[in-house]
């Protein structure tokens, strides 16, 4: 008889935990100041309208990101998040709450938005919880090049590219496609979380006559820059060879005119 109680008492556990809640399982990459939809589900497909619908950061389950319940989105919303996050449509085809999808919009993405997102669901007699994370990227300025002659015949370069999140990579390349060694690479966080980046390479005309600065977050996800060397060797170079020409000429005109008088 005790056997039997506890085999319906774990089966009444188990029915009250029974509403599956789906999430992707991978995460969900977006760029800074874009609209991102976190997709989130029930299944088998069960009408959500008049369900609790509760998504939260880590650890906030009572200072909810949204919180839908008796059918309307309640005002208990994280400061931050008030006027950025909605129930939207996970596809053209899902439905709406009427068929369980439960999806978060959030609108105006910032660097601190990134990280966990809870997707919690109950009724009456079950509920369901799923987590997902969120990343947040972006993409920086084109990098700026800047050169300075070397008293040894080469050029240094600097490259320079802010607005970056997270901490982007940057490589140095030859017209030839031949990775040039970096002088040094340096990276600044500012109040916004966001990065810049200075690097830096010396180069002559045997290393290279274009040079060009890449700063990526990854594959695709690239800004570059491009200079031209070889004008700039050769006008430098070519810079105190002028200028004995035109003292030589100098002398010449007044060593002729004290020969005239």
């Amino acid at each position: 008889m005790v056997f039997i109680i506890i085999v319906l008492l774990n089966l009444l556990i188990e029915a009250s935990v029974s509403l599956t809640v789906v999430v992707p399982p991978d995460p969900i990459v977006a760029h800074v100041g874009s609209t991102v939809i976190l997709p989130c589900w029930i299944s088998p497909p069960e009408n959500a309208e008049a369900l609790e619908i509760r998504w939260y950061r880590q650890d906030q389950f009572n200072n909810p990101v949204l919180l839908y319940n008796q059918g309307k989105i309640q005002d208990v919303q994280e400061e931050s998040y008030r006027n950025r996050s909605s129930l939207a449509l996970r596809s053209d085809q899902s439905g709406g709450l009427k068929y369980g999808d439960v999806s978060l919009r959030l609108e105006k993405l910032r660097v601190q938005d990134g990280g966990l997102f809870h997707c919690y669901v109950s009724g009456e007699h079950s509920y369901g919880s799923e987590e997902m994370t969120l990343k947040i990227t972006a993409l920086g300025s084109a990098p700026v090049l800047s050169p300075e002659s070397l008293d040894d015949g080469r050029v240094n370069i600097s490259c320079r590219s802010s607005g970056w999140y997270p901490e982007p990579s940057v490589s140095w390349t030859s017209d030839e496609g031949r990775v040039l060694r970096p002088g040094g690479t340096s990276h600044t966080r500012g109040a916004d979380e966001m990065i810049s980046v200075h690097s830096w390479t010396a180069v002559s005309l045997s290393d290279a006559q274009l040079v060009s600065c890449s700063v990526s977050l990854r594959p695709g996800e690239l800004k570059e820059g491009r200079l031209d060397i070889q004008g700039i060797v050769c006008s430098d170079s070519s810079g105190p060879w002028k200028a004995l020409f035109f003292s030589v000429l100098i002398c010449s005109l007044l060593g002729s005119v004290w020969l005239i008088f």
